[in-house]
Formats: C-alpha cells, sequence, structure tokens
C-alpha cells in the first residue's frame, strides 16, 4: 500500500514548531522571576506549596501536539492505493460522412448534409458506453476525431463539418473506409462498426477494394443513403451565402441523384444493412439503432481505478480531542500540586 500527502505545503508550518517550545521554555522562566520577585526562595514553598511546572509543561506540550496533528490534517495524507478492475462493454463506432458539394442539395430538407448531421446526432444521443469516431470524406478522406466515448465533445466535431471542409471532390468510398478502418484497427477484442452515410457512387473497383479492408478488420458496415432518385441541382455558396447552382461545361444546371449500389454492395459484402436516410430522421434513426442494438458487444477495455483514501480526518479529530484533553486542565495552578 502506497502513502503520499496531497498537499505537502502545509508542512511548512513545521518550521514553526521550534518557536513554540522556545515560547514554552520563555514562560516557564518569565514564570519562575515573576515567582521570585514576589516572595524570598524561603517564603515560596510556604505561600504557593510544592512548586510543579510539569501540569503547565504537559499543557504545552498537548498544544504543539494538537498544532503538528493539524498540519497533517491539512495536508491530506492519503492512503492506498486499491486496485480495482472495471470492465466496460461496447463498440466501436465511426461515422463515415461524405462532405462533398453535392451533399448541398436540398431534395431533403434541408439538405442533404444537414440531414446526415442530424441523424448522426439523434443516433448519439441514443448511446451509452460505446466509443464513436469520426471521419470525413469527399475525393479524400480525413479523420476527424478519434474514438472518445465523449458524445458531447463528438457533437462539436460534428457540428463544424461542412462541404467546404474538403476542397477535392469526389466520392472515394475506399479512401474513407481505409481511414475508418486504420481508426478501428488501433482496438483490439471489441466489436467494430462502420456508419457510412452519402449520397454518391463509387467505383466497382474502390467498392471492392472497400469490403477487402473491412473484412479483413472485421468491421461490419451500415450505410444510409442521403438524396433522391429524381435529384436536385446542387447550390453553391460563396462567403456562407447562396451564389449559384453549379453547372456543367454547357452551363446547363447539374442535377445530382441519389446512387446507392455501391452503398448496399458495402453492407451486403460486410455483413451490415443499408437503409434510406430520406425518410423522417426519427424513423431513421430508430430503425438504425434497432439494427446497431443486435450487435454482439464484447469487452472493449480493461481499465485500472485505484480507490485512493483519505485520512485527514483522523489527524483533525486527534488534535480536536487533544485541545479538549488540555482544556480540562486547571490553569489557576499551573505550579502547584
Amino acid at each position: 500500500m502506497n502513502w503520499q500527502f496531497e498537499k505537502i505545503s502545509y508542512f511548512y508550518l513545521l518550521l514553526f514548531i521550534p518557536f513554540l517550545f522556545w515560547r514554552l521554555l520563555y514562560l516557564i522562566k518569565w514564570k519562575k522571576s515573576k515567582i521570585n520577585q514576589f516572595a524570598e526562595p524561603n517564603f515560596q514553598k510556604m505561600i504557593f506549596g510544592k512548586l510543579n511546572f510539569s501540569k503547565f509543561i504537559l499543557s504545552n506540550i498537548g498544544i504543539i501536539i494538537a498544532y503538528i496533528l493539524m498540519i497533517f490534517g491539512l495536508a491530506n495524507l492519503l492512503g492506498g492505493p486499491d486496485k480495482k478492475e472495471v470492465k466496460s462493454e461496447g463498440i466501436d463506432l465511426v461515422f463515415v460522412i461524405d462532405v462533398s458539394k453535392s451533399m448541398n442539395a436540398e431534395d431533403v430538407a434541408p439538405s442533404r448534409m444537414e440531414k446526415a448531421k442530424k441523424i448522426v446526432r439523434d443516433f448519439l444521443s441514443k448511446l451509452g458506453g460505446d466509443r464513436v469516431g469520426i471521419v470525413a470524406f469527399a475525393g479524400n478522406a480525413y479523420p476527424i476525431m478519434p474514438l472518445t466515448r465523449d458524445y458531447n465533445v463528438a457533437e462539436l466535431y460534428l457540428n463544424g463539418i461542412d462541404t467546404n471542409f474538403i476542397t477535392t471532390q469526389g466520392t472515394n468510398i475506399a479512401d474513407a473506409v481505409l481511414e475508418a478502418s486504420t481508426m478501428l484497427s488501433q482496438t483490439s477484442n471489441t466489436s467494430k462498426v462502420m456508419f457510412i452515410i452519402s449520397d454518391g457512387e463509387a467505383h466497382e473497383g474502390e467498392v471492392k477494394r472497400a469490403i477487402t479492408m473491412a473484412k479483413k478488420n472485421k468491421i461490419s458496415i451500415f450505410s444510409v443513403g442521403i438524396g433522391t432518385t429524381q435529384g436536385a441541382p446542387i447550390p453553391l455558396f460563396y462567403e456562407g451565402n447562396y451564389s449559384e447552382y453549379k453547372k456543367d461545361e454547357n452551363g446547363d444546371i447539374v442535377l445530382t441523384k441519389l446512387q446507392d449500389s455501391s452503398l448496399k454492395q458495402l453492407a451486403a459484402g460486410t455483413g451490415g444493412k443499408y437503409f434510406y436516410g430520406g425518410y423522417n430522421t426519427k424513423d431513421v434513426v430508430i430503425k438504425l439503432f434497432k439494427s446497431f442494438s443486435t450487435l454482439e458487444r464484447n469487452n472493449q477495455s480493461v481499465s485500472i481505478n485505484y480507490d485512493i483514501k483519505q485520512y485527514f480526518n483522523y489527524f483533525i479529530g486527534a488534535a480536536f480531542l487533544v485541545i479538549f484533553i488540555v482544556s480540562l486542565t486547571n490553569y489557576k495552578r499551573d505550579f502547584i500540586v
């Protein structure tokens, strides 16, 4: 068992102890001089009886002991630690969010991007004990937040994601799966899940490579398609304000449509499930969470907690006990038996 004091700076007060002993000796000398001034040595015993300084000395030593005990109490002795193993069960989950410009389309209200963030935000509110991470992707993929159980922090990161986050455009799902797999592969003996939320279609070769990577790391992919098959124009924004719709080389407005075949392949190839995200957000989240809840939760981690005990109350209590005993001393007869 280890012992340590929490606030050792209070021990500087021990430097005051020599002064207390000097004060005790000074008072004894002072009292003797006053007695000698009051009566001749031959008459002192007749007047005062047998002189005895022991009660006075013991009382003052008691005060000094109480003072020392108070200091030890303020320093707060910590005893232990008593080691405790705490096991936690859960799933490691990475949200992989498409942030390409097409996610600005408003065929689902208020936009595909905001719809995707709303789904993630509502899903986070249902979690408890599972670790979550975030990866954003377009033409490239970037890890936004490492695995954490702090869902408030996750929501802050989520709120900061928009379609201007990655300048390289495209739908590089393979790169996104690689980044998420790297994040999940840093843990072992856990159930690993990836939620991909996108509106785009990936190349056949990319999908196969993504499935291979996910299966190698034992990751189940749940995918959510955002958008409609009818499509919608892509709003472009300049300094946060709408400027125009995206146009092709001929000057015609580009329509972006939901192309979810690759999302369905990713889910089917890794033991996951595909969901259409254009419905009411509440309904989508309920379906997602229902499937997520059926997954096996393994021991996610074993942490060691130390039960530190505080012993300041024993010192403070002893100090007050000493003071109480000293207070019972009859000071009027300090020097008399």
